[in-house]
């Protein structure tokens, strides 16, 4: 059960009305849930980390089905339900296979049939691992994906990172699906 009451749009102030009102332009859903649900009762905090969400979500340099890669990781990494529950559907249909998903939902190594997605899976284990890379995988990293996507890999497992702290701390259910254990 969420530590956190449901957000109800007539209780909030008129800048969070229209945070409230900005963050379901952008998103599938007909109520508030999720990260937001919490960051909305701090502004200034919740309309940067949208449009950093945003970012990813519209046009990121490394595509979207390497950031869903990346989400996914961080997910598992802090076995973060709702956002795992969220983002496994958009992982699918970005292109991460099944085998992929199920492999890292067990936390194991997949077998990558895509050069990419390997790469960023080996980056993003050294950085959880290591809270840093190597230098040798930085300039691999950095010849594969350019300096932006290098930068791109870095902020998104940074701000998932962050994403997962508050989904778990406030205790946010998942959406139905299957769950991470």
């Amino acid at each position: 059960m969420a530590r956190i009451d449901d957000v109800k749009r007539e209780n909030l102030s008129p800048r969070q009305q229209q945070l409230h009102d900005d963050f379901l332009k952008s998103r599938p859903r007909p109520t508030l849930t999720g990260p937001f649900s919490v960051l909305i009762h701090t502004p200034d905090i919740a309309e940067p980390a949208d449009r950093l969400v945003n970012y990813y979500r519209d046009n990121p340099k490394l595509g979207r089905r390497l950031i869903e890669l990346i989400i996914l990781m961080l997910c598992r990494s802090a076995t973060v339900q709702y956002a795992w529950s969220v983002h496994e559907p958009l992982a699918l249909k970005e292109g991460i296979t099944q085998d992929v998903i199920d492999a890292i939902r067990a936390r194991k190594r997949p077998d990558f049939k895509r050069d990419d997605e390997r790469s960023i899976y080996d980056f993003v284990t050294e950085l959880l691992a290591n809270k840093t890379v190597s230098a040798a995988t930085f300039e691999r990293t950095k010849a594969a994906f350019g300096l932006e996507g290098v930068i791109e890999a870095v902020t998104c497992s940074g701000l998932y990172g962050m994403i997962g702290l508050v989904l778990n701390v406030f205790d946010i259910p998942p959406q139905p699906g299957k769950p991470l254990s």
